[in-house]
């Protein structure tokens, strides 16, 4: 028969006073200790975040033209690739997203927000006198791994989205 031998703990800061005599007694409370461990390190991590602008004029051609914000001013977590126009979820939860889109003088952009290959909200910018702009804006529950990412949806046309930091894309997480 095994014996363990008292264990006490005690915990500053008007903590309780824990006291053990049986060995799954430790067992639960070094488990407890774990995650408490895990808890603290989760909310220490990095919450993903970004913001990119596009600063080019870019023309969007054909209904697969993914838009790339290349102006990235805040993209905490590196879970936004300028090279693509896509932010790739690394951490899992609810985030926000929002996308202002000005279309070329006297011109209109058909775009949409993606989440993967599916499309989840639509955005239009209305042709103008000038230019005219529209934004367009979502909560979105994502897995590791999932996708989002500003689009074209129009099929026959190509469109010219304006550039010069008129243009931009966010996103940044809410909650697990």
């Amino acid at each position: 028969m095994i014996t363990c031998p008292m264990i006490v703990i005690f915990m500053a800061m008007s903590l309780p006073f824990i006291a053990c005599s049986s060995q799954s007694c430790v067992m639960d409370i070094l488990d407890d200790f774990e995650q408490m461990k895990v808890d603290v390190a989760r909310s220490k991590a990095v919450k993903p975040a970004f913001f990119a602008a596009l600063t080019p004029h870019f023309t969007l051609t054909g209904i697969n033209a993914v838009l790339k914000f290349d102006d990235v001013k805040v993209n905490r977590g590196e879970a936004y690739d300028p090279s693509t126009g896509v932010f790739t979820a690394r951490v899992p939860g609810v985030y926000h997203f929002s996308c202002m889109i000005l279309a070329n003088h006297r011109a209109v952009v058909h775009y949409q927000l993606n989440k993967n290959d599916q499309p989840y909200i639509l955005g239009y910018s209305h042709k103008g006198l000038a230019a005219d702009s529209s934004t367009i804006s979502a909560v979105m529950e994502l897995a590791v791994g999932d996708r989002v990412f500003v689009k074209h949806r129009h099929t026959g046309a190509s469109e010219v989205v304006f550039g010069a930091a008129h243009t931009s894309f966010s996103g940044y997480f809410i909650h697990e």
